[in-house]
């Protein structure tokens, strides 16, 4: 069947809006149309309505559509962090004549698609670490900011949260202190664990570098003491996360900065902290742990919302 056939079934369109690059899938009944998935750079775009007019080219948009947005959603406005482009779903709705449009955050999305994320969509992060587990799984993303959502897995339900905006735990700030003077930098949980936080902490610390792979190539001992701070710091984040969440069916990590701190020459450091730690008959030690590896898992996660919103209006009464 030809791609035009294939949108031709399509029941919904997806959407996951990122700080630089957008992807884009029609969906079927089962799933994400696999040759519609396309990857567009923000940079070329006014706005995600003139990007999605680009991606679909006089085709109809069916209708239902799920957008998850890198940036706060409120109800049915959303604003994207790093680029100025806001989202209205009723004014999205009405230019692409959908029935319903919906906005996610889109570690929201990444929650909503972590009951079913295949296993080549992540990375496990030690021995033994198994998909599917019972119980509750935590979603930590680590980007351009920082944020969680905790997803339960019998029932597919997504928690959101604002973690970014926490303050740090005392165990994190006392690693900091011992490094620095002046803490005042790091007042939120994503002033430190964030691509913008990681190169603060370097600045504070004395060295100036315009990336973590910088930071990691560099020869000057500031930069690998900024790079083993936020190391050990980010381990016992972990830990404190695990305590707050419970995530026995796993964590997930996410993000261009996760990648980097959860590199095989750091990621032990990193789970150090929680493998080492035997509270409750050893279950935070036994805690899974993956990086997604999968740059289209949150489209996943915009299609399991988009299914089971048409499943509930299938199901619901008639009326009169």
């Amino acid at each position: 069947m030809s791609n035009a056939g294939k949108q031709d079934q399509a029941i919904g369109l997806v959407a996951d809006v990122g700080g630089t690059n957008t992807r884009m899938a029609f969906v079927d009944r089962n799933g994400v149309i696999a040759d519609t998935v396309v990857r567009c750079p923000n940079a070329s775009f006014g706005s995600f309505l003139d990007l999605a007019t680009h991606y679909l080219d006089g085709r109809p948009v069916p209708s239902h559509v799920v957008i998850a947005v890198a940036g706060p959603v409120a109800g049915d406005h959303a604003r994207l962090t790093n680029r100025n482009w806001d989202f209205n779903a009723n004014a999205l709705s009405a230019a692409f004549g959908a029935e319903r449009v919906v906005l996610m955050n889109d570690l929201e999305a990444l929650g909503q698609a972590v009951p079913t994320v295949p296993m080549d969509a992540v990375e496990p992060l030690h021995d033994g670490a198994e998909l599917g587990g019972a119980g509750q799984a935590l979603v930590v993303g680590l980007g351009t900011g920082f944020n969680v959502s905790a997803v339960n897995m019998e029932s597919g339900t997504v928690f959101t949260a604002e973690q970014g905006h926490a303050s740090l735990p005392s165990s994190v700030m006392s690693i900091l202190q011992l490094h620095m003077p002046d803490t005042s930098r790091f007042d939120s949980v994503e002033n430190l664990f964030s691509g913008v936080g990681l190169l603060r902490l370097a600045h504070v610390i004395g060295v100036d570098v315009d990336s973590a792979e910088g930071l990691a190539k560099s020869d000057d001992p500031r930069a690998r003491e900024a790079l083993e701070v936020c190391t050990e710091a980010f381990g016992l984040m972990v830990r404190e996360l695990a305590y707050s969440y419970f995530p026995r069916a796993g964590l997930y990590f996410n993000g261009s900065l996760a990648k980097f701190l959860l590199a095989p020459e750091r990621r032990e450091r990193v789970l150090a902290p929680l493998r080492a730690d035997g509270s409750f008959d050893g279950q935070f030690a036994r805690i899974p742990a993956f990086l997604f590896v999968s740059d289209t898992v949150a489209l996943g996660g915009c299609t399991a919302r988009l299914l089971a919103q048409v499943g509930a209006e299938a199901r619901a009464p008639a009326h009169a």
